[in-house]
């Protein structure tokens, strides 16, 4: 938490001090905006700008990508978001070098940015639809207007996604030959990704969740394999869950109803579930120690799921005849 909200502060300051470097940049909380809202005087005193940065990341005013490290990116990588054929000529071209750091790369440029997970695997009519509305608002990111993605398709009271659901999964099966690889990398790009989005819900969850890709993030994560494993499960398994948890009713039910569509996939999901239930479950009797049969203890939500495993271990020994 601490090293998120280091990173986000000091995006501010260098959003007020230097500018995300657009001109076109529609942010007054920027200093490239030509709406900026400050006296650019003020800003060669540092204390007020330290104080107005404060000020600024409790009110989580909008943020800025920086345009020149977006552009810096770019020359590096040269994918940044996912399909199944850009992966694939990514892969060759890594084995005919014998370098994965183009694969590692691309995978943290996609993985810890939502926009460009939001538009990786998209159905073709939607991909059409939004390559328009980002050539007509290159500021995608710097305003809350101009930060989501509408279509009157997609509505939280309907089933639709954007998501190639079947591309997806086809790329989720290629990446598992390639764990070894990229798997750190996901883990780091996740942990920046699911902490940025969980601050960003505490001010703007209508406008994410009426984002018309919103839903593919959820569905493309669950599909990792990583959520079941341990080096995942206490951080990036947990923020992903509290996510989900938070978001509002209308927004679960739909979820919920996207998933009963693809009943092939249950088993997977819910084996990610158990694991994380099983592991935390076990961690928490570690952590209080029980040693007691109070019902006060028993008939909570963590002793009742440890008695249910138990339960659940011992029939597994020891099977009813």
């Amino acid at each position: 938490f601490f090293y998120l909200a280091e990173k986000i502060i000091h995006r501010y300051f260098h959003q007020l001090i230097s500018g995300c470097g657009n001109p076109q940049c529609s942010n007054i909380y920027c200093r490239s905006s030509s709406s900026f809202k400050y006296d650019k005087t003020i800003l060669e005193d540092r204390n007020q700008v330290a104080a107005e940065v404060i000020r600024l990341s409790s009110e989580y005013a909008p943020l800025c990508d920086d345009i020149n490290l977006i552009k810096e990116n770019e020359q590096k990588i040269e994918i940044n978001n996912l399909t199944e054929n850009n992966l694939k000529e990514l892969i060759s071209q890594c084995e005919k070098t014998n370098d994965w750091n183009i694969l590692e790369k691309s995978m943290e440029i996609i993985f810890s940015n939502r926009f460009n997970l939001l538009t990786s695997f998209l159905k073709v009519d939607f991909s059409e639809n939004i390559s328009n509305k980002s050539e007509s608002s290159p500021t995608a990111s710097a305003t809350p207007k101009s930060f989501f993605i509408h279509d009157p398709r997609i509505t939280l009271d309907n089933d639709e996604i954007t998501l190639d659901f079947d591309a997806m999964k086809n790329t989720m099966k290629l990446l598992r030959f390639y764990e070894d690889q990229i798997s750190s990398t996901i883990h780091k790009s996740l942990d920046l990704l699911l902490n940025q989005l969980q601050y960003e819900l505490k001010s703007k969850r209508n406008e994410l969740e009426t984002d018309a890709n919103f839903f593919n993030l959820f569905l493309i994560i669950f599909e990792l394999p990583y959520l079941s494993d341990p080096l995942f499960l206490f951080d990036i398994a947990r923020l992903f869950y509290s996510i989900l948890t938070n978001l509002s009713i209308e927004a679960q039910a739909k979820f919920v109803r996207i998933l009963s569509k693809y009943a092939t996939n249950l088993d997977a999901y819910v084996l990610h579930v158990q694991q994380y239930i099983t592991m935390h479950t076990l961690r928490w009797c570690d952590h209080v120690g029980i040693e007691t049969n109070s019902e006060e203890l028993l008939s909570s939500e963590p002793g009742n799921i440890y008695l249910q495993y138990e339960i659940l271990f011992k029939l597994h020994n020891h099977p009813i005849n």
